[in-house]
């Protein structure tokens, strides 16, 4: 592991412990055994540490989401590989999605418009199979792009309960999973009239 992936290991490590205006260069150097003059080599300030925290996190979840897609399959097969996948990651990797999703507005440096980009490839790709969808009469919806961030916030939703411990005990983690992501893709779908 180089230097700069152990600094970005503990910075997210001691974000998630003590929040973003607690966490200091000085700390994350004890952490990692090494002087603060090492993490300026690497990293101008915080604010530039904690942007590259984010982009990092983002980069993999986008990765994962297409590693997930079959371009051959339907767009409801499709936004349910990538509604698994979302969660997927998110349940494998809390402290990557916790820095992308849960880091509170407050805390957060401004965002360099040029990095938005990487944040709304998300967005866009969903809102393209929702599209593709709409155009073949299998999802009912207005505006795809609406629905996209609809669809993502039905998700966080549903892995926010589970990270956060707020699952009720009598109720399977995997069948509330399945049972959740089912419906909220099925809310997308046209529903046949039976004849």
């Amino acid at each position: 592991m180089s230097l700069r992936e152990e600094i970005l290991d503990v910075s997210k490590e001691l974000l998630l412990k003590y929040g973003f205006s607690k966490m200091s260069m000085r700390k994350i150097a004890k952490k990692a055994d090494v002087t603060a003059t090492s993490i300026y080599l690497h990293f101008k300030n915080k604010d530039d540490l904690l942007l590259a925290l984010v982009e990092e996190s983002i980069a993999n979840l986008n990765r994962e989401l297409r590693n997930a897609l079959d371009k051959s399959a339907s767009p409801i097969e499709q936004l349910e590989s990538l509604a698994d996948a979302y969660v997927d990651y998110a349940l494998k990797n809390p402290q990557e999605y916790e820095i992308i999703y849960m880091v509170r507005p407050e805390e957060m440096p401004k965002y360099p418009k040029e990095k938005f980009q990487q944040v709304r490839e998300i967005y866009e790709l969903l809102a393209g199979i929702i599209q593709r969808g709409k155009v073949q009469q299998l999802f009912d919806v207005e505006d795809p792009l609406v629905s996209a961030y609809t669809l993502w916030a039905q998700l966080h939703g549903v892995v926010s309960v589970i990270l956060g411990k707020r699952l009720d005990t009598r109720v399977s983690k995997d069948r509330f999973l399945k049972l959740a992501t089912d419906q909220i893709i099925q809310g997308f779908i046209i529903q046949k009239t039976p004849a």
